[in-house]
């Protein structure tokens, strides 16, 4: 299964927390039925922080040294195991359990941030083998992708920011203070006051070859509150978990290590919870109501997929190829 690597208690905190909010996010669409269900909690508001702490988090451990060192052939197979073949294997079951033909199209859109993480870290592989400057890199890596076609399965031009700003911040994280976290939480709820679904990367996506003032925009805005967001998350938990009130979020951080596969894992989740629930989605199907019952569910997911994962450990072929783990 190869070395353990070592852990942060508050970056793992936060994969947890962000894994809640997506998990949450997908139960509420399937249980209500509705792309973006009418919640009592935010108007979708997770949309704007959820995967954007992912990323960041990824940056924050990302080892540009190690990229360089690596054989580029070796370090994208690597990737590919690790991100495509738990991606191929999850959506097939998906695809199982809601009776659905599989579909190329679909098969990329929804697991879109492991292909966008995919082709992000791939990207930055190659620049790394012929460019030694780390700003220049991570320049020509966010305008290169910036460039190339919108396709749904790929949002990367909006996720690679957040790589960097991850890979920044792991540097500068000592130095933050209490009171830079507590304005970059204000800033956030100023920004979160003015979110709308419409800004989302769903609702407008950024298409270089189709660009407008609203796209542009929509892209600086998303980009933005996800960053000041993330970064008050990550460094709120670095500050907050070395006191004694807030050891809960050690316990909490223990679960920071499965948070990929709860991500390929909830879909299927998902899909079977659709075929359950949506012949009384009617009754629960409002503001509050649909939260609560969200979140009840969304933590016994958290649990059973705890347990499945478990048992998939055991059998190393069954690790390989859903958990994209030797």
């Amino acid at each position: 299964m190869g070395v353990q690597k070592q852990r942060l208690d508050y970056l793992d905190f936060c994969k947890v927390f962000a894994i809640f909010l997506v998990t949450f996010a997908h139960c509420a669409q399937q249980i209500s039925g509705s792309k973006f269900p009418d919640l009592l909690l935010s108007k979708d508001s997770f949309i704007s922080i959820n995967m954007a702490v992912f990323m960041v988090a990824s940056g924050f451990v990302m080892n540009i040294e190690k990229m360089k060192t690596t054989p580029t052939s070796e370090y994208i197979k690597e990737k590919a195991i690790r991100l495509l073949i738990p991606m191929t294997a999850w959506y097939l079951m998906m695809c199982i359990v809601s009776l659905h033909v599989p579909r190329f199209a679909t098969y990329w859109s929804v697991y879109w941030y492991l292909g966008a993480m995919f082709v992000c870290l791939s990207t930055i592989k190659i620049l790394t083998n012929f460019i030694h400057n780390i700003v220049v890199v991570a320049l020509l890596s966010m305008t290169l992708l910036s460039c190339i076609p919108m396709i749904s399965f790929e949002r990367s031009c909006y996720m690679i920011p957040f790589l960097w700003i991850g890979y920044v911040l792991r540097r500068i994280v000592d130095g933050i203070t209490i009171s830079v976290v507590v304005v970059l939480f204000c800033i956030y709820f100023i920004l979160y006051h003015y979110w709308g679904i419409d800004y989302s990367i769903y609702a407008s996506p950024f298409h270089v070859w189709e660009i407008s003032s609203y796209s542009v925009f929509t892209l600086f805005f998303r980009l933005l509150i996800g960053v000041v967001g993330s970064v008050a998350v990550i460094v709120g938990a670095k500050k907050l978990i070395s006191y004694d009130a807030f050891k809960w979020m050690k316990w909490v951080a223990k679960y920071g290590p499965y948070t990929l596969m709860f991500y390929t894992m909830s879909f299927v989740m998902n899909a079977l919870l659709a075929r359950l629930l949506w012949h009384i989605n009617v009754y629960i199907n409002s503001p509050g109501i649909l939260d609560v019952v969200a979140i009840a569910v969304t933590a016994i997911m958290i649990v059973m997929m705890y347990y499945v994962q478990l048992l998939i450990k055991r059998n190393r072929w069954l690790r390989l190829l859903f958990m994209g783990e030797k």
